[in-house]
């Protein structure tokens, strides 16, 4: 067999490799693929995890896109539609949290803080700071974050499943965020984009199977392992339910060293901070199963969490029984189908029980 005979079938195979990845990149260029955020570097000099700023992009849900958002990046690489400004002197509440806040999933305007802002027109401004992936030790930079640098006058922290352990580089240790080290000092782990990642949010086709499909090393081992983790059961509050006494252990540790730091960081009295709480959705729809949930981890480290903020005088939102009260009169969920976060009911319900609470009230006085 000749060279040539060789080469050329090689070649073909290649050409006709590149083509098909040509035709696949135009075709995904017009679907409403999910874009980047662009994460921005975090360092000394911008200390907290935020994205490119002044950007409309699109996020979208699944393979078969089940949920299209149109979201807006503002000046200061937040979700947000307002501009934030350290100059204005009204009365300024911040709204912190992860995924929650961030809120791919509904447009802005829909958001907490999107009504809340609306609400707020004439009396004073509501911002929000979250990123996906954020636990509570990441809200401790945020929240130095918004005082520090734009003056929040009251802060809001939205408190989910997955925010005790990750705290804890023992667990965690993404680059981009703060974490508690095994000696509970809060430490950032710095993030910059390679030229590969910068590259590849560039292509529709790779966002689409990275940000899409869901396909990545954790997604490859668990199809290899036969494990979807969508088993409701296995997972309360969109974290695992079962645990062993080092992991509550380690999680305790972790929410008593952030209630330490939270005076430290914030520079803000106790009455000038609310937490609200998620329920364990979907388990709260069904008493049989929310029964069954009773005793997960989430359920404990809820519990525990609430127990220590009451105990040291700070308003607290429990939004399970709220949650259950609203689905049993009126038979409205709270979350997507395909999604586990909030819906636009969840966040109309949330954003109306920070109006009502004392926090808000006492900075926009009517």
């Amino acid at each position: 067999m000749t060279l040539k005979k060789i080469i050329l079938p090689f070649l073909s195979i290649l050409f006709g490799i590149f083509l098909s990845i040509i035709i696949l990149e135009v075709i995904f260029t017009m679907l409403p693929v999910a874009d980047s955020l662009m994460t921005l570097p975090v360092n000394a000099t911008n200390p907290v995890i935020r994205f490119k700023e002044d950007r409309d992009v699109i996020w979208s849900r699944g393979p078969n896109f089940s949920i299209v958002t149109k979201k807006h990046v503002n000046n200061y690489g937040f979700l947000n539609d307002q501009n934030y400004s350290p100059e204005e002197k009204s009365p300024l509440l911040a709204i912190i949290g992860d995924s929650y806040v961030e809120a791919f999933q509904v447009e802005n305007e829909n958001t907490m803080h999107g009504i809340l802002s609306q609400e707020t027109v004439g009396k004073g401004r509501v911002y929000s700071f979250g990123a996906s992936g954020s636990p509570l030790s990441t809200y401790l930079a945020y929240a130095n974050y918004a005082t520090s640098k734009l003056n929040s006058n009251a802060l809001v922290f939205i408190i989910v499943g997955n925010d005790f352990d990750e705290s804890l580089t023992k667990y965690k240790n993404a680059p981009g965020f703060h974490y508690f080290s095994d000696g509970l000092d809060l430490v950032r782990v710095d993030y910059q984009p390679t030229l590969i990642k910068r590259l590849s949010r560039q292509s529709a086709l790779i966002r689409y199977l990275i940000l899409n499909m869901q396909l990545n090393w954790q997604s490859m081992k668990n199809i290899f392992n036969n494990d979807t983790g969508n088993d409701e059961e296995q997972y309360v509050g969109n974290t695992p339910a079962v645990f062993d006494e080092g992991r509550i252990s380690d999680s305790k540790r972790a929410v008593d060293r952030f209630y330490e730091e939270l005076p430290l960081q914030t520079f803000l009295g106790r009455e000038k901070i609310l937490f609200v709480i998620d329920g364990m959705r979907p388990h709260l729809y069904n008493p049989m199963r929310l029964m069954n949930a009773n005793g997960s981890y989430f359920d404990l480290m809820r519990k525990y969490f609430i127990e220590v903020a009451v105990a040291k005088g700070y308003e607290v939102i429990d939004m399970q029984t709220i949650f259950i009260k609203k689905h049993e009169s009126e038979g409205i969920r709270f979350e997507f189908p395909s999604d586990a976060h909030w819906n636009k009911a969840g966040h109309n319900l949330v954003a109306m029980k920070i109006k009502a609470s004392d926090v808000y009230n006492s900075l926009f006085k009517n």
